[in-house]
């Protein structure tokens, strides 16, 4: 089939959601599909183009296009001015999307990225079969744990939640989800949401999943070693990682195991916030804080150093460095929220509840305590949470379901029409 993807960040990495598009695009050419992707240029236009002219991909055509350099340079930025970047870049695809089609007419568009549910996808009126997915971020961080937080952090909930609201009344969103003839959803929050919009058809998948090499790598870690017990932390030290729960939940632990550790890698606008958490404490000295490590490689051996994952992020869509975690054998302890509550099970790591701040770092301070006294549970829990990764998380598994879902959209789908309007 010729296929078309709408891939605003696509790299060749493994990582975040260039990875997640780079593996679509892959697997796609890996089935015999021919592929175009339209990816944000000012961004992603030199590192691709470099790899290409290194790896050539003859049935791979990536299509760049940004905004006028003003809003390049006015908007693509992180934070909320990068959503409105965003915005107008799906707007502005409608029409590429519509003249790339009248010219090569393709059989199927597939939205990759971003993987969000309340952002509109400027691919959906080409009257053809179109899979939407898979998407999240319709996690909302439960208010008890919102009102721990600083006034600043707070402001940034409101007006991210402002904004999904809002958008949800968008008729461009709400014209994507019509359109759409499957949408997959990363986690149940995300499903429950494209379904309120309109999606006929919801499918739950990861937004993410290892291919055989990366199998590979996380295959030749060790078991969970020996010696004094660590509990790690990594991405960036963002508020709604939960980094300060697991500070908290380690302090409790460690009162009782004057050897523990817990390691936090990366860097961040709220290490100073974690750094204070951390030394209220009573065992700062025994949270160290490694910031950014130099390369992926020295992440992964610290990472090969400790016993668990510590992720309880208020929202996270899926959460990679989770399924990264457990495929390497490293239990992973988070909330009952979102794409990381999707992956980890009790047969390989812990989902402490969400009713109450406090209840969820007891019951993750019990869980260190079990695992750490008993190292036969943390090597079964080892052992499984790599199992269930290899059953549910690789490309294997993921690739098949996307074909099948290709295959069922275009046989679905009625012949291909022409929309005279389209809403934005």
């Amino acid at each position: 089939m010729k296929i078309l993807l709408s891939a605003y960040s696509c790299a060749p990495c493994k990582t975040s959601e260039p990875g997640n598009a780079w593996r679509s695009v892959n697997h796609a050419l890996a089935e015999g599909h021919e592929v175009w992707a339209l990816i944000e240029k000012s961004e992603y236009e030199p590192g691709m183009m470099s790899y290409l002219a290194e790896n050539p991909m003859p049935r791979f055509h990536p299509v760049f296009f940004q905004l006028p350099h003003w809003m390049v340079r006015a908007l693509r930025r992180p934070g909320m001015l990068g959503c409105v970047y965003y915005h107008l870049w799906q707007h502005k695809m409608l029409g590429i999307a519509q003249k790339l089609h009248d010219e090569i007419g393709f059989d199927l568009v597939h939205h990759v990225t971003f993987g969000r549910y309340w952002s509109p996808c400027g691919i959906r009126d080409l009257g053809i079969p179109f899979i939407w997915g898979p998407v999240g971020a319709a996690e909302y961080a439960p208010s008890a744990f919102l009102a721990e937080l600083p006034i600043r952090e707070r402001w940034f909930e409101f007006v991210r939640d402002f904004i999904r609201a809002v958008s949800q009344r968008d008729p461009a969103l709400r014209a994507t989800a019509r359109a759409a003839t499957i949408g997959i959803g990363v986690s149940r929050e995300a499903c429950e949401a494209i379904r309120d919009l309109g999606v006929r058809r919801v499918e739950q998948l990861p937004q993410a999943a290892l291919a055989a090499d990366e199998l590979e790598t996380f295959g030749k870690f060790p078991s969970p070693p020996p010696g004094p017990f660590r509990a790690i932390c990594m991405g960036r030290l963002l508020h709604w990682k939960g980094f300060h729960l697991a500070i908290r939940a380690f302090g409790l632990f460690a009162k009782n195991d004057p050897e523990a550790e817990l390691w936090l890698i990366n860097n961040g606008p709220f290490r100073p916030n974690l750094e204070e958490i951390a030394a209220r404490t009573g065992v700062a000295d025994r949270i160290r804080f490694f910031g950014h490590l130099p390369s992926y490689a020295d992440v992964l051996a610290k990472l090969a150093q400790a016993h668990v994952l510590m992720h309880p992020a208020l929202h996270e869509a899926f959460g990679n460095v989770c399924m990264e975690a457990m495929a390497a054998g490293r239990p992973v302890v988070c909330l009952d929220i979102g794409g990381p509550a999707s992956q980890v099970t009790a047969e390989t790591g812990f989902v402490a509840p969400i009713h109450d701040p406090q209840e969820a770092i007891e019951a993750m301070a019990g869980f260190l305590t079990r695992v750490s006294r008993d190292r036969a549970l943390l090597a079964k829990l080892s052992e499984q949470a790599r199992a269930r990764v290899h059953e549910k998380f690789t490309m294997r598994t993921m690739g098949a379901a996307i074909s099948r879902f290709y295959e069922e959209a275009v046989a679905a789908h009625p012949a291909p029409t022409r929309r005279a309007a389209f809403a934005y």
